[in-house]
């Protein structure tokens, strides 16, 4: 009993060492408050897309975003994200945004109608066929959209992002071209940093 209780006293004794200069802690999500990124897959197809995120609250976001497709489709949007979990800019997150997308359009006109010439035999005038004009139309939009980010590295530096959004166009006056009624945003993969 007696060496046991000495045995405990060497062993507490060494384990107090001197305290020894401590290195500075790695920085958290909890200390990034923004973020920049893009997706570079898209790129390769002409789709540039960027987007800016900062921190407002532990479990808010506001942002903004813009993206381009040739001269076919081009969006710049606001955006508001919630994350559940309470840490902003790192986990799984709802959102809304709103903002003006310009979207080609084709317009149909048609030219009044021409009577065929005289003697042209019944059903053999010439048919009124439509002219079809491209046109860049910008709209307001508002949607909804969901995803997940990642703050990663031993600084939480690198920021990784997917998600996918649907918005609505607020278009009254579209009796005359087809324009989709909703258009998708993609995140599929965002790559950036936080700071």
């Amino acid at each position: 009993m007696r060496y046991t209780l000495s045995l405990a006293v060497v062993i507490a004794a060494c384990s107090s060492s001197p305290a020894q200069a401590q290195a500075p802690e790695p920085q958290t999500s909890s200390t990034r408050n923004q973020t920049v990124s893009v997706n570079p897959f898209f790129m390769l197809f002409e789709w540039y897309s960027a987007e800016f995120e900062r921190k407002v609250s532990p479990g808010v976001s506001i942002g903004l975003s813009a993206a381009t497709l040739d001269d076919a489709f081009w969006d710049a949007e606001v955006f508001a994200r919630f994350y559940p979990q309470g840490n902003a800019l790192n986990g799984f997150y709802l959102g809304a945004r709103g903002g003006v997308v310009g979207i080609e359009v084709t317009r149909y006109t048609y030219q009044p109608y021409q009577p065929p010439p005289p003697g042209t035999p019944p059903g053999r005038g010439v048919p009124n066929y439509p002219i079809a004009t491209r046109e860049t139309r910008s709209i307001p939009a508002f949607g909804l959209e969901a995803g997940y980010n990642w703050l990663l590295g031993s600084r939480k530096n690198i920021a990784i992002g997917v998600g996918f959004g649907l918005s609505r166009l607020l278009d009254d006056d579209n009796g005359d071209y087809f324009m989709p009624p909703v258009v998708p945003h993609f995140r599929l993969v965002n790559v950036g940093v936080a700071f």
